[in-house]
């Protein structure tokens, strides 16, 4: 059977879970993500997701090619996911529990020289 990992955003007022492993779980060095945290963000992309409550709190920005759109709790701010030009989602993999650990960097060449974090995982320029 496959795990069912649910989360939410620091208010609650978006709720989502996500079934099984991710086709990837990463660190992403990306300049969006490292706008938006400040660092690294630790991402899983998944098949099997699904919003429980709360889309419509969410506000929706497209990247700057206009082909990946980041979803963010409009009370608190919190990231909630996005979704890739596939149609993939992609979820904050520290809000998810059972915790899942990243297996390797992607987006290193946007990589910050602050970030030295797992140097001994696989490192990527784009998505592998």
């Amino acid at each position: 059977m496959s795990t069912v990992r649910k989360y939410q955003c620091m208010c609650g007022s978006f709720e989502a879970q996500v079934t099984g492993e991710p086709v990837l779980a990463c660190w992403c060095h990306c300049e969006t993500c490292r706008k938006q945290t400040g660092a690294a963000m630790q991402l899983g992309v998944f098949q099997n997701f699904e919003v429980l409550k709360g889309d419509d709190e969410l506000i929706k920005y497209a990247s700057t090619s206009g082909s990946v759109f980041r979803n963010s709790c409009q009370n608190c701010g919190s990231f909630c996911y996005k979704v890739l030009p596939d149609g993939a989602k992609v979820a904050p993999l520290g809000a998810l529990e059972p915790k899942i650990k990243p297996t390797c960097h992607i987006f290193v060449k946007d990589k910050g020289s602050q970030d030295v974090m797992f140097p001994e995982l696989p490192q990527h320029d784009a998505f592998p």
